[in-house]
């Protein structure tokens, strides 16, 4: 956990891509937070309010992390109002923030006109901060309410999500998301050790693998305006930028490779600028090469990849040749992302199997190791 002087604990929320809610555990345990439970796609922890420059620069497999400012039962727009209206949102917010409903979702719930739940909502925070003209900075609002009960939440990231790291300029074909990337990493334990992405397309898994240590401070986060956590955003991207001189660039093997040499070029185009946002990274080295004309690696190692299918490549060609895969890296650990329910057929009964979407796709993560 980052030394934080605030011994005040809140309750916290990590937002992340649904089924993915182990990695985003692993991380915050890695530092220390008590996770408190999870559900779809959240996980609710707490931890220290100074804490959350920290969160937002350092966990790298979340969409987002919120404040949970309350939680009640309402069944009707009179509920919601006090609900809102009492809850210790002026805790967090100042007089005349400007609060937008960034999301309000309602499911299998007596209020459903989501229109007047916004507008009740808006004038109850109103009430609750007493008044404002809107001129001071942005206070972005996650409504959510499931089976009756209210969950008022506060986005502290901002309108882009933690994925948006700001390396990637370019891209190839259906791109697998950042925080996914960090995500399949973490859940595969990968200790540093080689590590291959076969077919690495614009190069995210290598580097996610290249600067997953690292903080990024060089983005912007929507509560670095916030009066309450002004200062300490300044004070953590400071006391943060030292880890770079401390990493350790020489530290393992990333390697990616595509046979497509042009989206090779793209991938290396986004590592240098990878380099630039974080201030440093792994060595990783970019290889335009067909994973069967590989030699084989006889280390153990991590074989992480988003195997292609639909625009990338038809999906039955490349799962026919997977069995070479063993041959290539006979003593490694494969991490595999494939939305054919298929794959154990040629590689056997994986270790763990894990579902989730993937750009609307439904997604499998096989494991073996």
């Amino acid at each position: 956990m980052f030394e934080s002087d605030n011994s005040n604990l809140v309750t916290l929320v990590a937002f992340c891509t649904s089924g993915l809610e182990g990695a985003v555990a692993v991380e915050l345990r890695k530092y220390g937070y008590k996770i408190v439970y999870s559900s779809s796609g959240r996980i609710f922890f707490t931890a220290p309010l100074n804490d959350i420059p920290f969160l937002n620069m350092k966990i790298k497999s979340a969409d987002r992390i919120t404040i949970l400012v309350a939680k009640f039962h309402a069944e009707t727009f009179d509920e919601l109002f006090a609900g809102v209206r009492s809850s210790n949102l002026n805790k967090y917010v100042e007089k005349n923030a400007k609060i937008v409903i960034e999301k309000l979702k309602i499911t299998n719930s007596k209020l459903s006109a989501t229109g007047a739940v916004a507008s009740v909502a808006k004038k109850a925070m109103m009430e609750n901060i007493g008044g404002s003209n809107e001129s001071g900075p942005i206070y972005e609002v996650i409504l959510l309410i499931k089976d009756n009960e209210v969950h008022l939440i506060l986005d502290t990231t901002g309108s882009d999500s933690l994925s948006k790291r700001g390396y990637r300029i370019k891209s190839g074909k259906a791109p697998l998301r950042e925080t996914i990337a960090a995500g399949i990493i973490l859940l595969s334990r990968w200790s540093g050790g080689p590590l291959f992405d076969l077919f690495c397309g614009s190069g995210t898994i290598p580097i996610e693998a290249s600067t997953l240590e690292l903080p990024n401070v060089r983005r912007k986060y929507s509560s670095e305006e916030w009066k309450i956590l002004k200062e300490i955003w300044k004070r953590t991207k400071r006391d943060l930028r030292d880890e770079f001189k401390a990493y350790d660039v020489n530290d393992g093997i990333i390697v990616g490779s595509d046979k497509d040499c042009k989206v090779i070029q793209i991938a290396r185009e986004n590592y240098r600028r990878a380099i630039e946002v974080f201030g440093s990274a792994r060595n990783a080295e970019f290889r335009c090469s067909d994973f069967k004309d590989l030699t084989v690696f006889e280390d153990r190692a991590w074989v992480i990849s988003n195997l292609p299918y639909g625009e990338r490549l038809k999906g039955e060609e490349i799962l026919s040749f997977l069995p070479k895969l063993r041959e290539k890296f006979p003593n490694s650990n494969f991490y595999l992302l494939h939305p054919s329910g298929e794959l154990e057929k040629l590689l056997g009964k994986a270790s763990k199997k894990i579902r989730f979407q993937n750009s609307g796709i439904w997604t499998y993560l096989y494991m073996y190791y």
